[in-house]
């Protein structure tokens, strides 16, 4: 394993690659993506839209989460912390 995929499958790369997503996914500056950020409440996104990106990052990553830790994300943090369990 090298650097550089240590780094991206630790919490913080994984943190790291869910707000790159999201800001790319939505056009906003990642510098205005915290992971207290919520999705419904500050991203202005619906149940669906957070599917869609939930599934995009699913893809993205490698790591497939189950419908039940889907229902529970709320903010970035709480994406993050799950797909980075997963890795472990």
């Amino acid at each position: 394993m090298t650097i550089e995929n240590y780094h991206s499958n630790t919490s913080t790369g994984i943190q790291d690659q869910v707000i790159g997503h999201i800001s790319w996914t939505l056009n906003v500056p990642a510098s205005q993506i915290y992971p207290y950020t919520h999705f419904r409440d500050d991203l202005q996104m619906d149940a669906l839209d957070i599917l869609l990106l939930i599934a995009e990052l699913e893809n993205r990553l490698n790591l497939y989460l189950t419908p039940e830790e889907v229902e529970i994300i709320e903010t970035v943090q709480d994406a993050s912390h799950l797909f980075a369990k997963h890795v472990a």
